[in-house]
């Protein structure tokens, strides 16, 4: 999908498949919104005592007048639902004041309610910090986290077995009897009193091998069985459900999942965002283990609330039920619980034993009316770990001596029968995970639902599914531009359900303005290798800016095209586009990936540039009417501990803990005029990201020098924005065309602080709201030995080996979806804006 500009779907790699199911979800409400919402009344939230703050477990909760009801669990949560009329829910618990609450009939209602004891003590009990055994058993956690830490370990090796299942909750009485509904009205199961849809189920086996020196990881992805909604069926799990990840971790400081940063309760300075209550201490075969609860400190902070076993003789976790109970910073997450228990290898050294995952999705784009009840996602994860063994005799041999990681198939890894099922399982199925199983067949074939799957599949890729052949790109369908006017343009290319090694794509477009006629057409081949090796041929007749390149593709590595040219950025545009020109390209490549995270691609083209009609060729004053140039590259790219998602010839990148590095060599030759000149070019891209406690820091560096002499469009000509919109690769203030660099060195940076001060603030807390800080900064030259070609057009900056640097401040998470930036020039460059205010429309958790 072709990702640029304005509204900018930025591809939020930690998330990816998060964000189809919003996609899915917003496809869902659109269709079916109206209908969700029928009388159904929820009423959940925590129950606490009114004096110590402490939750209260097993208060008794009913509505008034009614049969139903529950109890609240061990962390004081309680969620209650009727299908009939009703308009008081009391709470009742020995030694407690019973309290009443009005409801309203329909919708979702949350209450924070507090129980007044009916005897209180006369006398109080004044606890200083250090006084007990809790400060003792968290300092002790703290003190031996470095010897407990699994991921400490020299070496290790074990087996995991992963179970997933998601599904679309709050299926209403009426969605039921739609016709759409009918071949498949048995496939609805029940999770309590939710009505639920079937979308994903999987499981999987796999055999992970570590070694810290020198460092090598070896996931060898033993048996899969995937079923559900046709993308994610489809989706190959090289290095996205494999064993690159290990366990959650609870004693690191932080948990990352879904895009955001979690505070463990076991952190180094837990006392800051947690309080700890000492529940009970019992005495077993390996000394005594404390029963700790944990609850915030304050509202706004990613921490959970729960309760763990610490073992006293080691100070090792043992295990740790939490949930997260403040989700009002957070986009679409409405409930996340984690249940980990740890294993001791030898009855000493602490490992990940089994965990499960549950998280809750609720995606309502306009909330009709309060607490209104809508679609939701809800997905279990389940894993547990078995032959472990942390003294492996040998070291971990991978099919390459200069490999650091691997990430491998078994042969029959996706022909696994019953039997072997059966033994793998820690736990067998019970008759609801068959019959969830049995229910997604049903789904799948369901009209409307392959509709909804592909909206938001195109959504993501830019393609709409048709079977054996996907239209699109979709956002090229109409294009305006002042060189153009009305572009209309029809392409597509064949699935993987046509073939999953070959690909054939094409288009062909039209300009109401200049009455031409543009066009593409490619293939590919995915060959049959241990390693994907594909090779490629393109020729492109297109309209794109002036001094375009494949750089900004490094950086945005799922996106299809540099191009900037289409109909969203057009509605936003600050300035005409108007720096546009023909190129005709014709590319042969060839993409070997050496190793897993190692690959090199090389490519040979042959360009033919055509004179702008608004920036003219002009070689010695007279005009030129093209020139050409042939080009090969070669290009290096290295991750390391690298997701993404393989769909036989094509790959989306997900996300990698560590640098994503390009190199780039290119050698070519130019013609002007009958004038022949060699040139050479180096370019490098360095992007990354880490976390800074729950603030996210994102930084990239581009640079590269170009030899001999080359025309201007053939230059580094750095990246412009002329609309209103935010673009994270490009210098938001900066003009099209403004400088031409042979010398460059680029720096993007933006920092999410994840509503750090927000969330402390009164009344804004609410909101959701999220800071952001930005700034990009850029040094480069030209030589004069270039004008000798072709002249540079009068929008050139004469700036040489002086910095660029624009920063900004904005505002994210503006109604869920918008982000607002306050962006300034700093340094005097051009004719461009000093101050400008801009805007993206992004999907975040």
């Amino acid at each position: 999908m072709r990702i640029i500009s304005v509204i900018q779907l930025e591809e939020s790699q930690d998330k990816k498949t998060a964000e189809y199911f919003l996609r899915l979800l917003t496809a869902f409400w659109i269709l079916f919104g109206s209908n969700v919402f029928g009388q159904t009344t929820v009423v959940k939230g925590w129950v606490y005592d009114e004096v110590t703050r402490a939750p209260l477990p097993l208060v008794n909760i009913s509505f008034k007048g009614t049969t139903i009801g529950t109890a609240s669990d061990t962390l004081g949560f309680f969620s209650l639902t009727a299908d009939v009329w009703v308009d008081t829910v009391v709470f009742s618990s020995l030694g407690y004041v019973t309290r009443r609450y009005g409801v309203k009939q329909g919708g979702v209602q949350n209450l924070e309610v507090r129980m007044h004891p009916t005897q209180i003590s006369l006398e109080e009990i004044e606890v200083t910090p250090d006084d007990g055994p809790i400060r003792r058993v968290m300092k002790g956690l703290a003190a031996h986290k470095g010897k407990n830490n699994p991921a400490g370990l020299e070496r290790y090796s074990y087996r995991r077995y992963t179970k997933w299942d998601y599904r679309i909750n709050n299926i209403s009485d009426k969605m039921t009897q739609w016709n759409i509904f009918k071949p498949a009205r048995g496939v609805f199961g029940y999770d309590g009193q939710v009505r639920y849809l079937p979308v994903y189920f999987s499981e999987q086996v796999v055999f992970n091998e570590f070694q810290k020196a020198p460092p090598k990881r070896k996931s060898t992805i033993e048996a899969d069985h995937t079923i559900g909604l046709g993308m994610l069926e489809e989706t190959e799990i090289s290095g996205f459900t494999s064993g690159l990840d290990d366990g959650l971790n609870f004693y690191e400081n932080t948990l990352p999942f879904l895009g955001q940063q979690f505070i463990s309760p076991a952190h180094d300075n837990g006392w800051f965002y947690y309080n700890y209550y000492l529940l009970d201490s019992v005495k077993t075969d390996q000394g005594t283990e404390y029963k700790i609860r944990f609850t915030p400190r304050r509202k706004g902070d990613n921490t959970f609330r729960g309760e763990m076993s610490v073992l006293g003789s080691h100070f090792a976790i043992r295990n740790i039920e939490a949930q997260l109970i403040n989700t009002e910073h957070l986009n679409f997450i409405r409930e996340l619980k984690i249940s980990t228990d740890y294993q001791l290898v030898g009855d000493t050294i602490p490992f990940y034993g089994s965990s499960e995952i549950a998280f809750t999705i609720d995606y309502l784009p306009i909330e009709l009316k309060k607490n209104q009840q809508g679609v939701e996602l809800k997905a279990v994860n389940y894993m547990h770990f078995s032959d472990v063994n942390i003294a492996p005799n040998e070291n971990v041999v991978l099919s390459h001596r200069q490999l650091s990681y691997e990430s491998l198939k078994a042969g029959d890894y996706n022909k696994k029968d019953s039997v072997y099922w059966q033994m793998m399982r820690p736990v067998a199925l019970d008759s609801s995970d068959l019959d969830f199983k049995a229910g997604i067949d049903s789904v799948n074939r369901l009209p409307v639902v392959r509709l909804l799957d592909n909206v938001a599949n195109m959504a993501m890729t830019g393609y709409y599914d048709f079977g054996r052949f996907e239209w699109g790109p979709f956002d090229e369908t109409i294009l305006f531009n002042e060189v153009e006017g009305t572009h209309l343009y029809v392409g597509g290319r064949t699935s993987d359900e046509w073939s999953d090694r070959f690909s054939l794509w094409g288009g062909v477009g039209y300009g109401t303005r200049n009455e031409q006629w543009l066009g593409r057409l490619g293939a590919g081949v995915l060959l049959p290798t241990m390693r994907r090796n594909l090779i490629s041929v393109e020729y492109n007749n297109n309209m794109v800016l002036i001094g375009e390149n494949e750089n900004i593709l490094y950086l945005y590595e799922n996106k299809q095209s540099p191009s900037t040219s289409n109909l969203i950025s057009y509605l936003f545009l600050r300035d005409e586009l108007d720096e546009l020109h023909q190129v005709k390209k014709l590319t042969a490549s060839f993409d070997h990936e050496v190793r897993t995270g190692f690959s090199i691609k090389t490519s040979a083209s042959a360009l033919r540039y055509y004179s702008p009609e608004f920036y003219p060729f002009l070689s010695d004053g007279a005009p030129l009417d093209h020139f050409d140039a042939s080009e090969i590259r070669v290009k290096l790219r290295r991750s390391w501990m690298e997701k993404y998602l393989d769909y036989g010839y094509r790959r989306i990148y997900l996300s990698s803990p560590k640098p994503v590095i390009n190199m780039v060599f290119s050698g070519g030759m130019s013609n002007v005029d009958d004038e022949r000149g060699l040139y050479g070019k180096i370019h490098t891209s360095f992007k990354h990201h880490y976390y800074l406690g729950q603030a996210r820091l994102s930084y990239a560096l581009e640079g590269g020098w170009i030899f001999g002499r080359v025309p201007y469009p053939l230059l580094e000509i750095p990246r412009g924005n002329e609309s209103y919109g935010i673009s994270r690769y490009r210098f938001n203030m900066m003009n099209n065309l403004a400088f031409f660099h042979d010398r460059y060195l680029h720096v993007f940076t933006e920092c999410n602080l994840n509503g750090f001060w927000f969330k402390r603030l009164p009344f804004l807390n609410r909101l959701g709201l999220r800071e952001v800080i930005s700034a990009k900064a850029m040094l480069g030259s030209v030589e004069n030995r270039h004008r000798g070609l072709l002249e540079f057009p009068e929008t050139f900056s004469d700036y040489n080996n002086k910095p660029y640097v624009e920063a900004g401040v904005g505002v994210e998470n503006v109604l869920r979806f918008f982000r607002f930036d306050a962006i300034w020039r700093l340094t005097e460059t051009e004719e461009a804006p000093k101050f400008g205010v801009r805007a993206s429309f992004e999907i975040k958790i």
